[in-house]
């Protein structure tokens, strides 16, 4: 067998020493307050969930009040329409003629009216008769003493 070299490699060089930089040693990591981060955790879960109840126990009340004032509004529209049912029946003209007749009252006679038969020069009821220009207020002569 004939034996092959192999081409030789180069040697390697030494790696220069470089100035390494100040090393120091590492303390172990502080222990974490896992037990301070569970109670903040539960404290805050258990407070919303009290909040929750006791928003749920609030609304209950209102709903509670809500029904008793509906209660009342429907007794009191019941209320109204009787007041207005007895007010309809006592506004009855028969009625009040009737009650009238019982008190002595007499039915009123034929309609009268008052004419009046004064005419003014400022009510313009009078022909040919001057009447001042009105400047002013037209209400203020009929109003006035001086006619």
């Amino acid at each position: 067998m004939s034996a092959v070299t192999a081409p030789l490699r180069p040697a390697r060089a030494k790696p220069v020493a470089r100035p390494r930089a100040q090393l120091r040693v590492v303390t172990p990591p502080r222990r974490r307050h896992t037990l301070v981060y569970l109670l903040a955790v539960v404290a805050t879960v258990a407070a919303g969930v009290f909040g929750a109840v006791t928003l749920n126990a609030l609304a209950a009340g209102a709903a509670v009040e809500v029904r008793e004032l509906e209660a009342a509004v429907v007794t009191a529209e019941r209320s109204y329409a009787q007041l207005v049912a007895e007010v309809a029946a006592l506004e009855d003209p028969e009625r009040i003629r009737t009650a009238a007749l019982e008190f002595g009252m007499l039915p009123a006679g034929p309609g009268r009216y008052v004419e009046l038969t004064r005419n003014l020069p400022a009510d313009g009821a009078v022909r040919g008769a001057e009447v001042e220009p009105r400047t002013t207020d037209p209400i203020k002569p009929l109003l006035t003493m001086e006619r």
